[in-house]
């Protein structure tokens, strides 16, 4: 049902203890902009990390770069010990993203879209029925799941995006701005 994991998270590579991302050093340029300057970054397996700062601090870049997304200018990271420009096919099979925007097919529905999305990830049909039933029920949406994401609050695309993002559990899920456009009540639920 899930993807075939390439090794254990809890291997130890280079005798040390693997973290779920370490960073040393990192750097990022578009063009004479240095988006990120030499982060440094520990996060432990199981743990929760919050990057906190102003617009255009370079959050979303470093999300960007630990996803395999961008590639750094400088340095190095890692995602559980494996490298985000050497290992990409390692580090993307171990973790999910849900960026600042939801980006959806709007002619699909709800219910189609994470069907859809669990089919491309190895469910069976049977099970991923179940598992779209499980998160719209999950994320409040059952009752527009057979309506065509379009017709979608802006708040509604939020939770199925980020309901996309958790159709298989991952080892590391990256949320950037996940309550965005949301209300009160939802952030609170999500």
């Amino acid at each position: 049902m899930q993807k075939q994991r390439n090794a254990p998270i809890e291997e130890k590579r280079d005798t040390e203890s693997v973290n779920a991302i370490e960073t040393k050093g990192l750097v990022k340029h578009f063009g004479d902009t240095k988006a990120i300057d030499g982060v440094n970054l520990a996060v432990p397996i199981g743990g929760i990390y919050g990057l906190l700062g102003p617009n255009g601090a370079g959050k979303t870049t470093l999300i960007r770069m630990l996803a395999t997304l961008l590639h750094p200018d400088a340095d190095t990271a890692r995602v559980f010990g494996y490298d985000i420009v050497d290992a990409e096919d390692e580090v993307r099979s171990r973790m999910s993203l849900t960026g600042q925007f939801a980006s959806m097919d709007e002619d699909l529905t709800g219910r189609e879209t994470l069907v859809l999305l669990a089919r491309l990830l190895g469910y069976s049909r049977a099970k991923a029925k179940e598992r779209s039933t499980e998160l719209l029920e999950a994320f409040g949406l059952t009752g527009a799941a057979a309506r065509q994401v379009q017709t979608y609050s802006g708040g509604m695309r939020r939770r199925l995006d980020i309901a996309a993002s958790v159709v298989i559990t991952p080892d590391l899920l990256f949320l950037d701005e996940p309550t965005t456009g949301l209300d009160p009540r939802s952030r609170n639920q999500v």
